[in-house]
């Protein structure tokens, strides 16, 4: 997960506003800016100006509404700069507006700005942009019950989803808005309105997603992309055999640290005596509710520490917790594992939602994907975790589904370098792999030992990334980040009565 550093920007808005109004004759659209200050890691303040930007909310709507997106532009340090760099981040719901409180993403930000304006961006109906997609979810029982069993995450996310979908309709919003199709339309309204007959795109995760169907619609009028954890047209909802690998690659990495190897030999023989042992008996714990500051005690099974795994095995700054924490579950001893299922409770028990979800819906799978989830579910070692309540909790919002030729290759010559970590379970090099026959113009470099959330934060990708959008050629295929170094399997003393 992003560590987010106690970087504020500062909204130093004065009183004088201007609009910048296109040159171009395709459009009459303007964005409002404002000058702003942003606090970066060096303690100095640089220029920004905030600017929102009028889209309609459903394009496919006779008498659609208007709805707000909230961008961050950092002025090109040039006086002649190239094409706008514009920067979607993943999720789908995350602010890219809010990248910038990272010390790492402002380092690469200063960098891009030398010879580009530098957008960022908060999507449809995330972060700033209006309206807000988040809805109240009241407590219930079974919110205490998600990691015991599939079915109870399932029932709880299914009741969000009618609470959902009903109050955004109340407020008047069309959810079938939300697509990515309508999030690519909108890159290309941001184009025009910035007066440019060109943009470039920096994707990382589901941004890499958008960016894919955007160089699909409007191929002339993206220069350059450079993508970073692909997920292509076909890859939102996950294969469970990626993340079988996934765990066979920490155990082998495991193996040859010192810190962990005489406890955890074989991690995934120990995951599979952990598995079945939660199966057969599963545990309570006591966790710690953030909002409300009671203690509460909820049942964890099999499925529990599934979802644990799942929702961390790419992450390096987290998986190296796994040898460890699994150990202390097979020895009876819950410290670290509790303290991963308090964050999570937390994060599904917040008491809000948001229908931003409906974006990877509408991108769905194809029959043929989904067949194989199914079949590859009833064997993995983290069953269907993976896709779960995703892929079934649809039915509250309707029929949004983009249909198979949303989902088909993506053909393009558009000049664009891919970025997979070689330890990324969550857009595995794969889906690139899957993707390279279409692309006339492209270059996918490996980073050895990066996880999803660890490539773009690396110096030497970042290094890769400027000389790219400088139109430098690619030297390596791959790149290194060290071997990951595991947490030590040391149990806490065991507590005297």
């Amino acid at each position: 997960m992003k560590t987010i550093l106690s970087i504020t920007i500062f909204l130093v808005i004065t009183l004088t506003s201007y609009t910048v109004y296109s040159q171009s004759k395709e459009m009459a659209a303007t964005i409002d800016f404002k000058p702003v200050k942003a606090k970066i890691y060096t303690g100095d303040s640089i220029s920004c100006e905030m600017g929102t930007l009028d889209v309609p909310e459903n394009r496919l709507a006779t008498h659609g509404n208007k709805i707000e997106l909230a961008l961050l532009k950092l002025k090109s340090l040039s006086p002649a700069p190239s094409y706008p760099i514009v920067f979607l981040a993943g999720g789908p719901g995350e602010s890219g507006i809010s990248y910038l409180e990272e010390k790492y993403f402002q380092m690469l930000v200063l960098q891009l700005q030398k010879n580009h304006d530098v957008i960022l961006l908060d999507q449809r109906g995330c972060g700033r942009s209006q309206p807000s997609l988040v809805f109240k979810i009241p407590a219930t029982p079974d919110g205490k019950e998600i990691f015991l069993s599939k079915e109870k995450l399932i029932k709880v996310a299914q009741e969000a989803s009618v609470i959902g979908a009903a109050e955004l309709k109340s407020r008047g919003i069309d959810i079938n808005g939300y697509n990515t199709i309508q999030n690519a339309d909108d890159l290309n309204d941001l184009r025009m309105a910035l007066g440019a007959k060109k943009i470039k795109l920096l994707g990382f995760s589901y941004g890499t997603h958008l960016a894919l169907a955007a160089v699909r619609k409007y191929p002339a009028f993206i220069e350059e992309m450079v993508l970073l954890g692909t997920s292509g047209p076909d890859h939102m909802h996950h294969l469970p055999s990626t993340y079988d690998r996934q765990l066979t690659k920490i155990a082998e990495l495991a193996s040859q640290d010192v810190a962990v190897n005489q406890q955890v030999p074989d991690m995934v023989l120990l995951l599979k005596k952990v598995l079945a042992k939660l199966e057969r008996e599963p545990i309570t714990l006591a966790v710690t509710n953030y909002k409300t500051k009671e203690v509460v005690t909820i049942p964890v099974g099999k499925f529990g520490l599934q979802m644990i795994l799942r929702l961390d095995a790419g992450d390096s700054n987290d998986f190296i917790n796994f040898p460890a924490m699994l150990y202390g579950i097979d020895k009876g001893q819950y410290e670290l594992f509790q303290q991963y299922v308090e964050k999570r409770f937390n994060q599904l028990n917040g008491g809000y939602g948001s229908g931003i979800s409906v974006m990877r819906l509408a991108s769905g799978a194809t029959e043929q994907r989904y067949r194989q989830i199914e079949r590859e579910g009833k064997s993995a070692l983290l069953g269907n975790s993976m896709n779960t309540p995703d892929i079934y909790s649809g039915s509250p919002w309707g029929n949004l589904d983009l249909g198979d030729a949303y989902r088909a290759p993506v053909k393009s010559k558009v000049r664009t370098l891919f970025i997979s970590g070689t330890m990324d379970s969550n857009t595995p090099p794969s889906n690139v792999e899957q993707l390279l026959p279409g692309f006339a113009n492209a270059s996918h470099v490996l980073v050895q030992n990066a996880g999803h959330e660890s490539t773009l934060a690396d110096e030497k990708v970042q290094q890769l990334i400027v000389g790219f959008f400088s139109n430098e050629p690619i030297k390596s295929e791959t790149l290194a980040m060290p071997a990951p170094k595991f947490r030590p399997v040391v149990l806490p003393p065991v507590k005297q009565n």
